[in-house]
């Protein structure tokens, strides 16, 4: 499925031939909606840098941040988040913070090496990005989502009483199926009964 095929088989689905010219604003609501509730570790990816004083500048498509680690000598240390009104006297990277859309991290100077393991947030779809990991994964979800917002445009309440739990449901699955593929299958481990 692509942006286009998308506006079709909704615009289908509705039975509206009418609401095509507003299908690109459904989908884009739909987005919004959906990419709110979905930080997906598949996409996870990582950056090297260095800081300038004690800030880090944040990749252009940061969602959430997994884990920070700076590098000090041969060795990577896991740096843990703390509030932003934290302070340190410490002379070593000990602690992080976002703010003013930088990461902030404490006891650095300029030139501290760091890694920031992230997720990013998912591109919107459109005519020059025509697919996403979204829409590869979940075409129904994206499906459903876009015609639950041309639903509500519309007006068609039992329409969207149809729609909103499914896209719940499908948004749910993505979620358990992210958490899945991060765990084994199986494992030499097994549990035996005391006796």
């Amino acid at each position: 499925m692509s942006y286009t095929t998308l506006q079709l088989d909704a615009a289908d689905y509705l039975h509206r031939s009418d609401l095509t010219a507003k299908m690109p604003g459904f989908i884009a609501l739909a987005e919004a909606s959906l990419f709110r509730d979905l930080q997906i570790k598949d996409l996870a990816t990582s950056v090297t840098g260095t800081t300038t004083g004690e800030y880090a500048t944040l990749p252009t498509d940061f969602g959430t941040v997994v884990r920070l680690t700076a590098t000090v000598g041969d060795a990577e240390y896991n740096i843990d988040y703390k509030a932003k009104d934290y302070s340190s006297s410490l002379t070593y990277p000990n602690a992080y913070t976002l703010e003013s859309n930088q990461l902030r991290i404490f006891g650095t100077s300029t030139g501290q090496a760091y890694t920031l393991y992230y997720i990013p947030n998912i591109a919107a779809l459109s005519d020059t990005n025509p697919t996403n990991w979204l829409l590869t994964t979940a075409p129904d979800l994206y499906l459903y989502a876009t015609c639950l917002e041309a639903a509500k445009y519309i007006r068609d309440q039992a329409e969207v009483a149809l729609l909103a739990p499914m896209v719940a449901g499908l948004t749910d699955s993505i979620r358990r199926l992210s958490e899945r593929k991060g765990q084994p299958s199986s494992g030499s481990m097994q549990i035996i009964p005391r006796r």
